[in-house]
């Protein structure tokens, strides 16, 4: 008997793509789901609201923050060595920007202001804000001194390409104008097939090569050309031997850091507040919001007086919706694998569903017809906490012979906290006692017959299934997977939550999510 370290039950969005429930979205009366993989072709589309700023969480509409890119507070700065944060500290009658982390401080490049201190060693608060707005200024005066080099490099450059682009449409431009009746000597020196000659292109050619030759040693940008010997080495100031390689390169100015009192500190980066939307809810033309920030950050925190934990205009994830579906326990004898599945209602209503057979081959080809799939699905995301990630290779045949189970309806869900404490003996006895061996022996499952699946109880808002499937050979590197589909019923007080309208006819309305269980 061999037991596996894990088992992972991924949900398929409307682009073929299996993701983990928490990456996954449901949009309000949708049949498809979406996610927020970074896979081709995606199911979602991205858009920035707006950015805030991580230390001190100003935010900023996303015209502004688009412009700025960075926090313009001067409080907020960070260490050019380590990237922590940069605090204010005020020692000896003088403030500066000092880590905490590494001892770096902007004395050694000369960013420091004095600071009055009274008779009890108490400073103001207006004096510290004073401080603050002087050392904003010394950083924006040394910044801009240190990328005026390359600014008027720049500005030079582009003032010669529009010098030269000016002469070319100039030189293109016929002044003389002629009639038909204009003889032939008259044209001579003329653009066109009479003013031709060898002796004019020979003496066109060699302007050209003096213009060339010229231009090899001319200014540009108001540079001299400079010639770099690329078989030595770059030496480095003395003082920046010790300093690592990310301090220079995250130098935000043009010519970068030359010596370590040149190593300014770092303005910190604004961060995006996104929002979602479905791309085939938005096709059909529906807006198809499934996550909208809200504009300050700090909104949901219990430091403002309402709206705790209200962190969100509007989320649709999939997790407070759909129901959640695992592999509690599983094993294999090396011809067959059988598994204890797991099925819980997270909404306030009730729901009812069964398992039953999927059409999913695996994800669309790129290049190739629309409607093929390519079976080994690689590099997917099972983990998003850990970033666990594996290739599996799908058996479509298993997943289409899966025969649909009992209908199971769940009760609403429980507070998640109320679970804490509780025992496994909690569980259906029936549940508790399943064990994987016995049901491989018991099991009817042949290379005829791939798969089976059966209820075995419920309790309250969670039921248990058993899923039998014959195991399939992959190759080295791969992990076995099956498809599988979820149908959820709609109509008749079942999963009103989703607000999805059942279809008129005498047949009950069933909702396919198609499911991946990778082991």
């Amino acid at each position: 008997m061999i037991v596996s370290d894990s088992a992972f039950v991924l949900y398929v969005d409307h682009q073929g793509h299996p993701a983990p429930l928490a990456m996954s979205y449901h949009a309000t009366a949708s049949r498809r789901l979406a996610s927020s993989l970074d896979r081709h072709p995606p199911s979602t589309v991205t858009e920035v609201d707006s950015a805030f700023c991580p230390q001190c969480l100003a935010f900023y509409d996303s015209n502004s923050a688009s412009n700025m890119g960075y926090c313009p507070e001067a409080k907020c700065r960070l260490c050019p060595n380590c990237s922590a944060v940069a605090n204010i500290v005020v020692e000896d009658g003088t403030a500066f920007y000092s880590c905490g982390s590494c001892a770096w401080n902007s004395k050694a490049c000369e960013l420091a202001v004095p600071v009055t201190v009274d008779s009890n060693g108490v400073i103001s608060k207006e004096e510290v804000v004073k401080a603050t707005q002087t050392l904003g200024k010394q950083y924006s005066t040394k910044a801009g001194d240190a990328n005026k080099p390359s600014d008027t490099s720049f500005k030079g450059m582009l003032n010669a390409l529009e010098g030269m682009a000016k002469e070319k449409v100039k030189g293109q431009r016929s002044t003389f104008i002629y009639s038909k009746g204009t003889s032939a000597a008259e044209r001579r020196g003329i653009d066109g097939p009479e003013g031709w000659s060898v002796e004019t292109l020979e003496e066109s050619m060699e302007t050209r090569r003096k213009d060339f030759s010229a231009s090899a040693d001319s200014r540009v940008g108001g540079q001299d050309p400079q010639i770099i010997p690329l078989d030595q080495p770059i030496v480095f100031d003395d003082s920046l031997k010790n300093e690592p390689v990310q301090a220079l390169l995250m130098q935000q100015v043009g010519t970068g850091a030359t010596s370590f009192a040149e190593l300014l500190p770092l303005q910190v980066p604004l961060r995006p507040r996104k929002s979602r939307r479905c791309r085939a809810e938005l096709a059909e033309g529906r807006p198809g919001i499934l996550l909208k920030p809200k504009l300050n950050p700090l909104e949901g925190d219990s430091s403002l007086r309402t709206g705790h934990g209200q962190w969100w205009k509007k989320d649709s994830s999939a997790i407070q919706v759909l129901p959640r579906v695992r592999a509690s326990k599983h094993a294999s004898d090396g011809t067959k694998h059988a598994f204890l599945i797991k099925v819980s209602n997270p909404t306030l209503g009730n729901i009812r569903f069964r398992l039953a057979s999927s059409d999913y081959g695996g994800e669309p080809v790129w290049d190739g017809d629309s409607t093929e799939r390519n079976p080994l699905l690689e590099n997917i995301c099972v983990e998003p906490l850990n970033q666990k990630i594996v290739s599996a290779s799908l058996a479509p045949e298993i997943g289409k012979s899966i025969q649909a189970s009992t209908v199971v309806e769940l009760e609403p869900g429980e507070d998640s906290f109320l679970d804490l404490g509780r025992s496994i003996y909690d569980e259906p006895e029936e549940v508790y006692r399943w064990k994987a061996e016995e049901a491989l022996e018991d099991s009817k499952v042949s290379a005829e017959n791939p798969s089976s699946v059966r209820v075995i109880d419920s309790r309250k808002s969670s039921a248990w299934l058993e899923l039998i499937v014959m195991e399939t050979p992959v190759d080295a590197g791969f992990s076995p997977a099956v498809a599988l589909s979820l149908q959820i019923e709609v109509g008749g007080g079942s999963w009103e939550s989703s607000l999805i309208q059942p279809e008129s006819g005498d047949k009950k309305d069933m909702v396919n999510f198609d499911l991946v269980l990778v082991w």
